[in-house]
């Protein structure tokens, strides 16, 4: 019987009172099914029991109580259900269909939301329940894969959910239906066989500072998302454990929660800008000893403080969208840890061995591509190798690299859902400042 940690959930649908419905489970990697209680689904809980797999009680308290009554087990402490997950994906105003590769979308995605429950709950399993869209869309196989590619990136699990249609389908035995469960349970699969990937540590020079919550909790968690959507990589530092935490590698630190923090913490920021970092406030902060740079900025006071720069915002609070792209502007783009050309309505999480030795940098695609969509990706440092892992695929391919700038152009092919690509460091390969924009980006 599998761990809890080692759960692979599919959610059962409520509808599969028949216990063949059991067989679509063979040669898949769901091990564990999650399921509202209901005394009709008694024969299918006895014999997927008695076929080694877990049954966990999940819905309303009524359902969960009702659930553990009849044997299934409760959500265990070890695990953690990210509240107010969404279906990745294109948000739209109107009809609900997907943006194109020449659009400004605005992208749904749990990334940042993962990434702030494992800095919270580094112990745990996280696990997002979240269901998919209604009538009137019609759901193709390409958003079940980015569902699972969004999840899997960042490292959690998606208790895996089908609509009315691929699950009334599958009922039917219709063929293709099956194949799409079939694309779905390979894409699971994927990411599973890379756990170790989630071990990687997050790579970036920026860091968030906040406590999350209460007041903080809608700017500082969009700040996260929005970085996200700009490419901007970041860490997180919670503010609790902050005055603690090393700096080292950092370049721009923001902490724009409402008030000060306490004087251990602010002392720490304030050193960080002392020795040449960018640090960026809340409205709440007091004037420190800082000279004008003579900067005239809309929305920021930036100070010059020792070796560094110290930016105060004039709004409380500020607006989000406007922090992340502050902050890449005042940063400037010598530090970014990937640049992307020719993508358009997608994110990147880039994360690394302690050494630097092994670094995965992750591309989830939420626009339509096309055939001849080619990609380039450029990353600072110098590399033995780059290999391509496509959703799904049992082997990778090699990437062709370009050597320029400081770093290596990687010359991907369509990137139609996601592309993982595993880096290999040469010795000596540190990371270098960009001198500027990838030329190979010349060829797409």
């Amino acid at each position: 019987m599998p761990t809890p940690a080692n759960w692979i959930p599919l959610r059962w649908p409520a509808t599969w009172v028949d216990p063949a419905f059991l067989g679509l489970l063979e040669g898949s990697p769901f091990n564990c099914l999650a399921m509202e209680w209901s005394a009709e689904l008694a024969p299918v809980a006895a014999k997927a029991r008695a076929a080694g797999l877990s049954l966990v009680a999940i819905g309303n308290e009524a359902a969960r109580s009702a659930g553990a009554a009849a044997g299934l087990t409760p959500l265990p402490e070890s695990l953690l259900i990210a509240a107010d997950s969404v279906w990745p994906g294109i948000a739209s105003q109107a009809s609900g269909a997907e943006s194109g590769p020449t659009a400004n979308p605005w992208i749904d995605s749990n990334g940042w939301l993962l990434r702030l429950a494992k800095v919270r709950s580094p112990q745990k399993t996280v696990w997002l329940m979240f269901e998919p869209p209604g009538p009137p869309r019609v759901l193709s196989l390409e958003s079940y894969l980015r569902a699972i590619a969004d999840t899997g990136a960042w490292g959690g699990r998606w208790v895996v959910s089908l609509d009315s249609d691929l699950r009334n389908g599958l009922a039917r035995g219709d063929s293709k239906a099956l194949e799409s469960w079939k694309a779905i349970s390979a894409a699971v699969a994927f990411f599973e066989q890379r756990r170790a990937w989630n071990a990687l540590e997050p790579l970036g020079v920026v860091g968030v500072v906040s406590d999350f919550a209460g007041p903080n909790e809608t700017t500082s968690q969009e700040i996260l998302n929005l970085m996200g959507r700009r490419s901007l990589a970041y860490r997180i530092l919670e503010k609790s454990a902050a005055a603690t935490a090393s700096l080292d590698g950092f370049k721009a630190l923001v902490c724009v929660d409402e008030g000060a923090p306490g004087p251990v913490l602010r002392s720490k920021l304030l050193g960080f800008a002392n020795r040449g970092g960018l640090l960026v406030t809340g409205a709440g902060w007091k004037q420190p000893d800082a000279r004008p740079t003579g900067m005239d900025h809309p929305r920021v006071d930036v100070r010059r403080v020792g070796k560094g720069r110290i930016g105060i915002y004039k709004a409380s609070p500020p607006d989000p969208f406007m922090v992340a792209r502050d902050v890449h502007m005042l940063l400037g783009r010598a530090y970014d840890v990937a640049r992307f050309f020719n993508l358009s309505a997608f994110l990147s999480h880039c994360a690394a061995s302690p050494d630097r030795t092994q670094e995965v940098v992750q591309i989830v695609s939420f626009a339509i591509r096309f055939p001849n969509d080619l990609a380039t990706a450029w990353v600072p440092g110098k590399y033995a190798s780059a290999r391509l892992w496509s959703l799904g695929s049992a082997s990778p391919s090699a990437v062709e690299m370009v050597a320029e700038n400081g770093g290596a152009s990687l010359l991907l092919p369509p990137v139609p859902v996601y592309a993982g690509i595993e880096l290999e460091r040469r010795s000596g390969g540190g990371f270098q400042p960009a001198r500027g924009l990838s030329p190979a980006a010349s060829r797409v």
